[in-house]
């Protein structure tokens, strides 16, 4: 026993604009989880492409971005590391040339003691500067 259902015209109408309007609110639901108004290529094909062109362009300066961004902290930190062996050097030289001209066995002994400290520091120094 087979039961047929018979729609009349308005009610068959009535179902279509139902259904095209729950196709339609999923798609709005979907836009608005994810944020996109296009997700696929079958929204807009050629605004999905142009979209996904453009989000890998701006991945890919993202990178650029942040390898730049390393290699001016390494610049900074070697810069920063020389400045401050220029110091030691110039302290050192100061040293050598006090002891130079001190013709007294303490004080230059004494400054052969500060010169090895100094040196010492230079060696620690260019051994520890780097940027990870």
């Amino acid at each position: 026993m087979v039961d047929e259902v018979n729609l009349s015209g308005a009610t068959r109408t009535n179902l279509l604009a139902l259904n095209t309007t729950t196709q339609l609110i999923g798609r709005t639901q979907e836009r608005l989880s994810t944020g996109l108004k296009v997700n696929s290529a079958i929204d807009d094909a050629i605004a999905f492409f142009q979209a996904r062109t453009l989000s890998d362009r701006a991945r890919d300066l993202s990178t650029l971005k942040n390898d730049i961004d390393q290699g001016v902290s390494t610049v900074q930190t070697a810069v920063e590391s020389i400045e401050t062996m220029a110091d030691l050097i110039d302290q050192m030289k100061g040293l050598a040339l006090a002891a130079k001209s001190d013709n007294n066995m303490i004080n230059r002994s004494k400054s052969a003691v500060q010169f090895n400290d100094l040196r010492q520091q230079l060696d620690n120094l260019s051994n520890d500067a780097s940027y990870i």
